[in-house]
Parts: C-alpha cells; structure tokens; sequence
C-alpha cells in the first residue's frame, strides 16, 4: 500500500508551495516549465489546478485507473525534460508506478488516442479542485474561485486542526 501522505513531496512544485511563493519563488517555478508544452498555460497560470490534478491523478492510477495515465502524461509534459524525468523515477522508485507505467510515460502524448470518460473521476477531481483536500498552501494572489474556496476552506481545516 502507497502512504498517500508522501504523495506531496513527489509533486515537482512541493518546494514552491512550502516556500513564500514570492516573485523569487515564482520565476524559480516557471523555469522547470516545458514552453513548448500544449498544458504549458496551466503549469504557468494555474499552478494550484496543476497541483491538485497532479495529485489527483496519482491517486486514481493508484486506484487502479490506467486511463488516468494519459492526463498524467499532458500534466508531466509542461515540465522541463530534466524534471519530468526526475519525478518519473520518483513515482517509479516510490512504486506508484510500474515499468509498464513508466514506458507509456515515456512515450510521445497521443493526443488522437481515445481516452475513457470517466463521470465519477472527473467529479471526484472538480471537487478537490474547489476543496482542496491536499492542503496546498496559497501564498500569492488568489484570481480563480476554486483557488479563493480552496484557501478557505484550507484555511479552516488548519484553524480547527490546532
């Protein structure tokens, strides 16, 4: 059995949420982005929607969904290649993922390919978007909703955990 708890330090962008996340931080963050990556708006503009897809999808493809591998791979694309690779072989060591797992990562994204819809996954995924039940820290300006709900109730959760 995976220990979830440690699934946040294997997210590439573990030291910018424990960080300050000023300007500082921030363009350390973006420069192990992929500017050549289709999700690269994402990675740069929405980085806690990046965060808690990362760690929504590994959850899933420890669930045993390997359809979630896919999403995993686009998120995985708008990292730098040094990067990526270095948090494959995290996942891999951590055994979240297999070898078959890690070759298809490895892979070209197929973007023609088919992908399994999946009502109750993506539910499970909109609502961790606005709840934010891995805790991520908002240091910087908060835009989206799901970004200002997700601080608040983090925000609570914290408040009556002391």
């Amino acid at each position: 059995m995976v220990d979830l708890s440690k699934l946040k330090k294997l997210s590439p962008l573990y030291s910018y949420w424990q960080s300050d996340q000023n300007d500082l931080d921030e363009r350390n963050r973006l420069l192990i982005a992929n500017k050549d990556s289709a999700a690269l708006y994402l990675f740069e503009k929405e980085p806690y929607k990046w965060e808690i897809l990362f760690q929504s999808i590994i959850r899933e493809i420890i669930k045993g969904d390997l359809s979630s591998l896919k999403g995993l791979q686009v998120l995985l694309s708008s990292l730098s290649l040094e990067v990526r690779k270095k948090v494959l072989k995290d996942l891999l060591v951590n055994k979240i993922i297999n070898q078959d797992c890690f070759a298809q990562l490895n892979k070209p994204i197929n973007i023609k390919s088919e992908t399994k819809n999946n009502l109750l996954r993506f539910l499970r995924i909109l609502l961790s978007i606005f709840t934010n039940p891995y805790g991520i820290e908002l240091r910087r300006k908060k835009i989206h909703i799901y970004e200002k709900t997700g601080f608040l109730l983090n925000y609570f959760k914290n408040l009556y955990s002391k």
